[in-house]
């Protein structure tokens, strides 16, 4: 029997952006338990001091797969060396992503629209496609995660592109959890909320804006990004066994908060 320390000995993941924040997390999170990783990002300098943080395990050494997942080759490329250099790929975890830029809905310029679109939505259908190709190739049962937002659920306002691309994550983890299950291939989402995370560089070094943040939050606080990367790894594994299709909120309670239900009840 695996001890839950090393539950994932022997498991190969490639996790995409993993330079930093929850990928980095998940990344460490996996390495921990005793898999073996591919590390994703652009910066291949970046990636090194991330690889040298995760520990060693038995299966063989850990890899970088630099590339820009907002471009098709990139991610053509990223999901084919990695499985070439992991002899094998058992989980996907499809981190990469970002907010684009804020505007106003009216004046969204299509270029900052399509840039997330790529990258948010694109560049994760194009992985996880090239994972389930190989997994049906060689009859293997599989398991991918795909890192969504609160905002898969909740509006926000000023990032058009970013709400567009997270609604589309929902029902991407839907249509695969479903068309792939009879296969033992399982397909699930992790959606977290406020957490404190360099991509969120804009509000968690104010402590104004944390408390106001927190103040909508149940449990009270911003998450961290271990908290996202232990979602992921129970989605990831045997104790999740009979879940697919899902999302899984990482968000202290945030998406139930109601600003009318709290003022009714009080």
């Amino acid at each position: 029997m695996t001890s839950s320390l090393k539950k994932f000995e022997g498991k190969k993941v490639l996790v995409t952006g993993a330079s930093q924040g929850i990928g980095e997390a998940t990344a460490l999170y996996f390495a921990e338990h005793g898999a073996r990783v591919a590390i994703n990002g652009r910066n291949k300098e970046t990636l090194e001091l991330v690889l040298n943080k995760l520990p060693k395990v038995a299966s063989g050494e850990h890899v970088i797969a630099a590339g820009d997942l907002s471009d098709e080759q990139d991610v053509l490329k990223v999901v084919k060396d990695s499985i070439e250099s992991l002899d094998g790929l058992d989980i996907l975890i499809c981190n990469a992503g970002f907010n684009g830029k804020s505007h106003p809905s009216e004046d969204y310029p299509l270029a900052d629209f399509e840039a997330v679109i790529k990258l948010n939505l694109y560049g994760v259908v194009i992985a996880c496609q090239q994972a389930l190709t190989y997994w049906l190739k060689a009859n293997h049962k599989g398991v991918i995660v795909i890192n969504s937002s609160v905002h898969q659920h909740i509006a926000k306002p000023g990032f058009l592109a970013y709400s567009a691309s997270k609604g589309a994550i929902g029902n991407v983890v839907k249509t695969l959890g479903l068309e792939y299950a009879s296969r033992g291939i399982r397909v699930n989402a992790v959606a977290p909320g406020a957490i404190v995370t360099p991509i969120n560089d804009a509000w968690i070094h104010d402590q104004k804006k944390v408390q106001e943040i927190s103040d909508h939050i149940p449990l009270g606080r911003p998450g961290v990004s271990k908290e996202v990367a232990d979602a992921i790894g129970f989605l990831s594994g045997d104790e999740s066994s009979y879940i697919t299709g899902q999302t899984l909120y990482v968000d202290g309670g945030l998406t139930l908060y109601n600003d009318f239900a709290q003022n009714w009840s009080s």
